[in-house]
């Protein structure tokens, strides 16, 4: 937990962070997970690894879990020169000369329904404490029990840091943390129907929802016109998507003509294969048409330094469905023993949902990610959608974000070849293997309807790949394919 908390707040991927420390990608992503103890690890893996992140080792495997603190608790981490790590020196003057003068009650909403009664640090944003709980039921899925669920709960809400160039955004419009961007927004979100509100406030859901009030997000679009485009925010009611929307790629939510919500995604570093993957995956589930997913269309945008290749959709959420990952799911309901696919299909069930339509959107996900490599299909990147007003789960919700497949990260022309057997994935296993092994019904994706050769070569060849690049990607999605018969006929051999 600390480890994944303290290398996003200092804005580094996992790759880099292989890199930097020479500790295999597996073995970063293992420990993140909980896959592997990092306490249980050698000295010299916790001593490089808290050298790269600029914290002491004992923040790295501390049983505090840092995500739940509040910023001004973190003056107490001090490196072994007594100075501040850069880690700490990223949350910025928010860890200075607070009291509790600075803390302010607010109340945990869920559309018009007081659910807690909380108190928050403004100039932080963090959540201090859980004064009252009006509503168990209304709670966030997995925040029931101690305050530190909630606390957490409320750190993950905040748009990451490492999400474009949001921290220079944040340092430029003076945020000192996503969290004080977030209270800011009243905690709105474009995923469900969930807000804190000053206790002294009368506003309501209606004045303040995303989903029917205007609204233009320009700290998102500095995500594409660059953080030299400034105005001064001092001046604005801030109520905008970017505060809570999650993932890594640049993003910002606009408002269509006919008033529907639309995200759009740009590319980082230049890199725009992740968006033509969206696209891929988009064509082969509409080839399909097996379940709902989410269609990506290339659009662009120009925010002053020309025009920049995006991609968009529609919002599938709304002020009466509001969407549910699954690690909240897993959070609300694991149990000793369970593993996390059974808990998700299990908890479906107790919900409401069909387990064997659960089971069979699972085994057409884990497969259409195999096809196309993906291996970020994270607890955040499926779930449920449920009625907003009853709670009650309706549906799962479509797939979506699908960028960080075909090796998207890689120079294909040095990788050389590549075990199809052993990638790494974040998800229900540590890898594809393991993830196929899960699959009970290889028949439910139609091999005769999937993306021919020509057709990827064609979607890939205006991305940023050269030609010997989408070359050699069309080849291990051939083999993918491939692979996907000998599974059909029962071939397992493979997996290893």
């Amino acid at each position: 937990m600390n480890l994944k908390t303290l290398r996003e707040l200092k804005g580094v991927s996992r790759k880099e962070l292989a890199e930097i420390t020479g500790i295999s990608f597996r073995s970063i992503q293992d420990y993140e997970q909980g896959h592997k103890d990092l306490s249980s690890a050698k000295a010299d893996t916790i001593f490089k690894m808290s050298r790269a992140l600029g914290c002491t080792m004992e923040d790295l495997i501390s049983q505090v879990d840092l995500s739940a603190l509040k910023p001004s608790e973190l003056t107490d981490l001090l490196n072994d020169e007594g100075e501040r790590s850069q880690v700490h020196k990223a949350v910025g003057p928010i860890v200075f000369n607070l009291n509790p003068a600075d803390e302010h009650p607010y109340i945990l909403m869920h559309r018009d329904r007081n659910v807690a009664s909380l108190v928050m640090e403004p100039v932080s944003g963090a959540l201090i404490s859980v004064s009252e709980v009006y509503n168990e039921e209304l709670l966030p899925l997995g925040t029931k029990g101690p305050d530190d669920r909630l606390k957490a709960w409320w750190q993950r809400r905040a748009v990451p840091i490492t999400q474009g160039i949001m921290q220079k955004i944040l340092e430029r419009i003076e945020f000192v943390t996503p969290q004080a961007y977030l209270l800011k927004n009243l905690g709105l979100s474009m995923e469900d129907c969930y807000w804190v509100k000053p206790a002294q406030s009368d506003l309501t859901w209606r004045d303040v929802n995303l989903f029917q009030n205007d609204f233009d997000d320009y700290v998102g679009t500095l995500q594409f016109a660059g953080v030299d485009a400034m105005i001064d925010f001092r001046n604005f009611d801030v109520r905008f998507p970017s505060a809570s929307t999650h993932g890594n790629m640049p993003k910002s939510w606009v408002i269509q003509g006919n008033g529907t919500r639309s995200l759009v995604k740009g590319s980082k570093n230049g890199n725009t294969q992740q968006l033509f993957n969206e696209l891929v995956a988009s064509y082969i589930h509409r080839k399909q048409g097996k379940f709902d997913f989410v269609q990506y269309e290339f659009s662009e945008a120009d925010y002053g330094h020309g025009q920049q290749l995006t991609v968009s959709s529609n919002a599938f959420t709304s002020e009466f469905l509001e969407f549910i990952p699954a690690a909240d799911i897993i959070r609300e309901y694991r149990k000793p023993d369970v593993s996390p696919y059974d808990t998700f299909v299990n908890a479906c069930a107790k919900n409401g949902l069909d387990k064997e339509q659960v089971r069979s959107f699972l085994d057409y996900q884990i497969l259409t990610d195999f096809l196309i490599t993906n291996t970020d299909r994270s607890y955040e990147n499926f779930g449920v959608l449920r009625d907003a007003e009853s709670l009650a789960f309706v549906k799962l919700a479509p797939i979506f974000d699908s960028g960080n497949s075909m090796f998207f990260d890689l120079d294909m022309t040095r990788r050389g070849t590549l075990d199809l057997k052993d990638i790494a994935v974040d998800s229900f296993a540590r890898n594809e293997a393991g993830l196929i092994r899960l699959v009970r019904d290889p028949m439910v994706v139609d091999v005769d309807n999937l993306l021919t050769d020509d057709e990827l070569s064609q979607v890939l060849q205006s991305s940023s790949r050269t030609p010997e690049e989408i070359r050699l990607l069309v080849q291990i999605y051939d083999k993918k394919k491939d692979l996907l018969m000998k599974l059909r006929k029962g071939d397992t051999k493979w997996l290893g």
